[in-house]
């Protein structure tokens, strides 16, 4: 019976954690969404204009997109981000120009539409356990902070954020990142709704080079959402040790 409630602190604080961490992952996303993933910046390192130029006329349903160039694709990347967090809203509207502006054709096919919704809905659940989480958070530390339970130390919890990380990368690269890739596609995603896309029959799939552009954008994802776990957590220490003086 000691041991269960001597056990309670320290759940809480997991929960506390845990809660924290994946608030920093959202806070992360939002800011990444904010500048389209940074695939401005990302479009010369990962060679995607030399992607575009030959996957672009081997599309057996839309010709044309090969024409286009950097300023077009980013927008059309920035259109799809912007309605992918907005319910999906205008996603077959979307249309690529040549750098005359003249319009050639619409970008999505109906089956990329249906995925691309997928994937907003899945964003808005995302989102609402990202604010379950936040506000968890903010409540578990005031109760922490009025029951004067000392928290770990910045140390122990960048150790511990540290090594969760480590372990999550080694397993993904034992297992293989496309094999994870498509393992958490087949996961979240409804069974009857195409997900896997080849560059041939997608000019969304060339456009983001999927999936190697996600996983460059997970990186720095991930990257982010450390730095700001850690921020907040030495916020956090920083506070109750003033607030305990």
């Amino acid at each position: 019976m000691s041991f269960a409630i001597n056990l309670i602190p320290k759940i809480r604080i997991a929960l506390l954690s845990l809660c924290l961490f994946v608030s920093s992952v959202f806070l992360s996303w939002v800011t990444f969404a904010q500048f389209d993933f940074a695939y401005p910046s990302l479009y010369y390192v990962m060679s995607i204009d030399k992607h575009i130029h030959k996957y672009g006329p081997q599309n057996k349903y839309k010709k044309g997109f090969e024409l286009t160039n950097k300023p077009e694709q980013v927008r059309l990347f920035s259109a799809i981000n912007h309605s992918i967090h907005n319910q999906g809203q205008g996603l077959n509207k979307i249309t690529f120009h040549n750098p005359q502006g003249q319009p050639i054709n619409r970008l999505l096919r109906n089956p990329e539409v249906i995925h691309l919704k997928d994937v907003a809905n899945l964003i808005d659940t995302f989102y609402m356990v990202s604010y379950i989480c936040l506000f968890s958070f903010l409540a578990l530390l005031a109760y922490l902070k009025a029951s004067n339970i000392q928290l770990p130390s910045i140390k122990q919890q960048a150790i511990g954020i540290l090594s969760f990380s480590a372990l999550c990368l080694i397993a993904v690269m034992v297992i293989g990142p496309i094999t994870v890739f498509y393992a958490l596609h087949e996961w979240v995603f409804p069974q009857n709704h195409q997900w896997f896309f080849y560059y041939q029959e997608s000019l969304m799939t060339v456009l983001m080079k999927a999936p190697y552009l996600f996983g460059a954008i997970a990186g720095l994802i991930a990257i982010l959402a450390i730095g700001i776990y850690l921020v907040i957590n030495w916020l956090v220490q920083t506070y109750l040790i003033k607030s305990a003086k």
